[in-house]
């Protein structure tokens, strides 16, 4: 009896302690509540120390993701993958004195078999005694072109001449850049790692050239939320004239010098039935949806019109396609907007000026009229996945089609449709085309662009790091790019990187003397 009175008194006296602990408890898990609800202080505190813990024990193999560029690699015979893994971080000094590691000097795979005095003369393979035709533009990544950019950075983009010699080259100056903001931060709010700098969390997704040499730069932000990382116009010497972190992705379309088209988005609560029964909201934190827009910019940066795709989907009788996509936040993911030509016609729903966007989670593009921007016209096909689609002339439109192989081709492959006969014809690659070209594949990205004349193009096997100039009549390969860069110039880099030149991904490869063959272009109604 002694012992159960003495243990009875034990608890007595222990219990105040135990429930000023449960208390304790319980309004930590209340207020955990409602910082989670309110996203009040210390909540952005948290959420970004939890993703830079997330992110550093994924990159140094504690976490179950994988990077996506490794998925999507395309298997090639000209470099051999090597594990990031397996090479030691290096130090390289920044514009303001910082470091950057290995995390944002991403080579894909050693270039077999050539000596890193070759690299530069190992970029262009002119096939079958073919030349170029017209001036090419290649975007370049961090640790690129070294060679036409000195490090730390390289180039944003270099132009080969016909002779395939490079002429000019634009410094990337990602510092720079992220200091030229012109936007509150208030309007467009971020969730980034607590560790964030420009240098190591931004990557440029998209280039193109305005009339006067500027060039429109589309960033993504590493490990943000959300990933879009504005849109930035910027000069020869590299420098920025404006730039606007907004959410702007994939690639941009220069019109004129005053006009330019970029994919964009923003955050919206959504109610709507069709939502609501997909089960999208429901997926997305707050019920928010990421809804993509085309925002049309002026000469300085400003936003002239913002169209929100998702409103005119919804607002079409085409609404039901959205129960197609896959329940994500980012209900549609547009991934390139473009105009249609004076020459568009041939069938209903299209006419000159009006807009056409590709939305890669729909499988289909969409063509948007010019004047109320409501949507006329979606078409779907074969095609899966697809980036880039435009207008290429009467009612035939051209796309990079990552998925809908036709069977005997592909599996990624260059595709034309025509509206007015319902026709797909697979251009890139065919039966001509040689073996060790034919087998390319690009899972989550791709570019590609069309000559001034209408007769070529240039595509990216993104991954692998090279890109093909192809005839669009016959698909015949006339030249091969490959993005192979030596690193030696990059002080305290380690052995491993300086053995042999690498492969880089090459996402972007355009025509550089668009405005020079057409002049530019009549100034829109936009």
């Amino acid at each position: 009896m002694r012992a159960m009175k003495g243990r009875w008194q034990g608890m007595r006296r222990a219990m105040p302690l135990g429930l000023l602990v449960l208390a304790a408890f319980l309004a930590t898990f209340c207020a955990g509540m409602y910082v989670g609800w309110s996203r009040a202080f210390p909540f952005d505190f948290i959420s970004a120390a939890h993703k830079t813990l997330t992110v550093n024990l994924q990159s140094i193999g504690f976490g179950t993701g994988t990077n996506a560029d490794s998925r999507a690699m395309s298997a090639s015979p000209e470099c051999i993958p090597v594990p990031h893994a397996q090479l030691r971080l290096h130090n390289v000094v920044s514009e303001t004195g910082g470091w950057i590691g290995l995390k944002t000097l991403k080579p894909k795979c050693a270039a077999a078999h050539i000596a890193a005095a070759d690299a530069a003369a190992s970029r262009i393979e002119f096939v079958a005694d073919s030349e170029l035709i017209d001036p090419v533009l290649v975007k370049g990544e961090v640790g690129t072109f070294l060679d036409h950019c000195p490090g730390p950075w390289g180039c944003l983009a270099v132009e080969y001449s016909r002779s395939g010699s490079v002429t000019r080259a634009w410094p990337f100056r990602p510092e720079d850049i992220v200091r030229a903001n012109i936007v509150a931060e208030s309007e467009y709010p971020y969730e980034h790692p607590l560790v964030w700098g420009a240098a190591t969390h931004l990557w440029v997704t998209g280039t193109a050239l305005y009339p006067n040499g500027d060039m429109l730069v589309i960033l993504n932000f590493k490990q943000s939320h959300p990933y879009g990382g504005g849109v930035a116009r910027v000069g020869p010497d590299g420098k920025p004239r404006w730039y606007r972190k907004d959410y702007a992705h994939h690639q941009g379309y220069v019109v004129s010098d005053n006009f330019t088209l970029v994919p964009g988005m923003i955050e919206k609560r959504s109610q709507h039935p069709l939502i609501q029964t997909n089960g999208g909201a429901l997926a997305c934190e707050h019920q928010v949806t990421l809804v993509d827009t085309v925002n049309v910019l002026g000469r300085d940066g400003s936003l002239l019109e913002q169209i929100r795709i998702l409103d005119h989907i919804l607002e079409s009788p085409y609404a039901t396609a959205i129960l197609d996509a896959s329940p994500q936040c980012i209900r549609t993911h547009l991934n390139f907007v473009h105009m249609l030509g004076a020459n568009a016609g041939g069938a209903d729903g299209m006419a000159p000026g009006d807009l056409v966007v590709s939305l890669r989670d729909l499988d289909a593009f969409a063509i948007l009229d010019k004047d109320d921007r409501r949507l006329k016209k979606l078409v779907r096909g074969s095609f899966r996945g697809q980036h880039g689609v435009r207008h290429l002339d009467n009612a035939r439109f051209i796309m990079y089609d990552n998925w809908g192989t036709d069977g005997a081709h592909g599996p990624s492959r260059l595709l034309i449709v025509d509206l007015a006969t319902g026709k797909e014809t697979t251009v890139f690659p065919n039966d001509a085309t040689p073996a060790h070209l034919a087998n390319w594949f690009t899972r989550i990205e791709g570019q590609f662009d069309i000559s001034p004349d209408g007769r070529r193009a240039v595509v990216s096997d993104v991954f692998a790091g090279r890109a093909f100039e192809v005839r669009l009549a016959d698909g015949q390969v006339l030249n091969v790019f490959r993005q192979i860069h030596d690193l030696s110039s990059l002080p305290g880099v380690s052995e491993e990187l300086t053995e042999t030149p690498w492969f880089f991904p090459l996402r972007g490869i355009y025509y550089a003397n668009r405005w020079a063959k057409r002049g530019a272009l009549a100034e829109p109604d936009l």
